[in-house]
């Protein structure tokens, strides 16, 4: 593989993690930035621009990542795609479908490849889930929900994240991430969605959406951009047929699994959650039905036999255990997000050596989970 020449369009601190996420990484050369303010970090030997334009137009760039608010990513991504400069376009893809539509009609009329940073899907534990779920192994994924208490002390008033003209608003800003992990996940297509807001002082600051899925799943999104920095968290739940799946921290880093398996998929669930352990098993045999309190009358359904098949969600399961268990990624935050984006990076280089190469994300994604993001924002003003 030849080596890139990259620019970064937008200097802020995203832009300087991508930075340091892709400084070393062999096929790209970070050749000039553009910020609003020349920086102290900025290292030795990297032109800074303040006019995005000059940047595409003089340095003679392979690809660009545009890391600028939102609103502003559909005209400097198309402007670079006129110039055949290849474009990794920050989440969201745009803050309206028609921006976002005009950055696809680009790509496909020019050839000029383009995605869109939905980073997650490189995360090894939704990978994993990924497959899991569509899979079956732990039979019908039927509900997720995400809770997500953000940092707003680190978001100043004037902070471009509170212009929706800017930014779209938290369900598009921030909430495109868990719409797309839903349908990364299960491989189904939103069908209706609605939404609610509140607000602070006159500001949104708290945004929720629920999207009905294809095949009866039912996802529930809450954002809140509300506390300091130090008490943020994020908690994904999965309910499927035979287990409840919980994930911790919005780049999930660990997470915990209560599961009825046979040793077929206690192995399988083994070889592919990252440092699996089991920390409980018990058989179905001596398992007791606990939806009913004592006093209620003869116990029911009466106690499985070994081996023995159960039905949920209508469905019938072969199941031979209860496990309780937990699953975590080596190294910290900052090394699975860097890990996630030297990923996406990579995948990128792949595409542009090959155009008939699928990637992982591809704009069509960015689109839709716009698409779910406006909806239930749409819907959430109406309220």
């Amino acid at each position: 593989m030849r080596s890139y020449r990259l620019g970064i369009v937008g200097y802020g601190g995203f832009g300087q993690f991508l930075h340091h996420a892709w400084g070393d990484l062999p096929g790209v050369e970070v050749v000039a930035v553009f910020g609003r303010r020349r920086t102290p970090r900025l290292p030795p030997g990297i032109r800074y621009y303040d006019d995005w334009r000059a940047l595409l137009d003089r340095e003679g760039l392979d690809i660009v990542a545009v890391a600028t608010p939102p609103a502003t990513h559909a005209e400097i991504a198309c402007h670079a795609m006129e110039r055949g400069i290849h474009v990794l376009i920050e989440k969201p893809l745009a803050t309206t479908l028609e921006d976002a539509e005009r950055i696809v009609a680009t790509a496909r009329r020019t050839g000029v490849r383009a995605t869109v940073d939905l980073m997650m899907r490189y995360n090894p534990i939704l990978s994993a889930l990924r497959e899991i779920t569509r899979g079956g192994l732990l039979g019908r994924l039927f509900r997720v929900d995400v809770e997500n208490y953000a940092a707003g002390d680190s978001l100043p008033p004037e902070h471009w994240f509170w212009n929706w003209d800017l930014s779209g608003g938290i369900l598009v800003e921030h909430g495109v991430h868990f719409f797309d992990l839903v349908r990364f996940l299960s491989g189904e297509e939103a069908r209706r969605v609605s939404g609610a807001l509140a607000r602070t002082g006159g500001r949104v600051d708290r945004m929720a959406a629920q999207v009905l899925h294809g095949d009866g799943l039912i996802a529930a999104h809450f954002h809140a951009f509300t506390r300091p920095g130090f008490t943020e968290e994020t908690r994904i739940s999965l309910a499927y047929d035979l287990a409840t799946v919980e994930l911790s921290g919005w780049i999930p880093l660990e997470g915990r699994i209560r599961a009825l398996v046979t040793a077929a998929t206690l192995e399988r669930l083994r070889a592919l959650l990252p440092g699996f352990r089991v920390e409980g098993e018990a058989p179905v045999e001596a398992l007791r039905d606990v939806s009913r309190p004592a006093g209620w009358g003869d116990e029911w359904p009466l106690p499985p036999s070994p081996g023995r098949r159960v039905r949920s969600g209508e469905r019938e399961y072969r199941v031979e255990a209860l496990v309780h268990g937990s699953f975590r990624l080596p190294g910290t935050k900052a090394e699975v997000y860097a890990g996630c984006l030297r990923a996406l990076m990579e995948d990128f280089l792949r595409y542009v050596e090959d155009p008939s190469y699928v990637m992982r994300v591809t704009l069509d994604d960015g689109l839709e989970c716009l698409r779910v993001a406006l909806d239930a924002t749409r819907d959430a003003l109406r309220g």
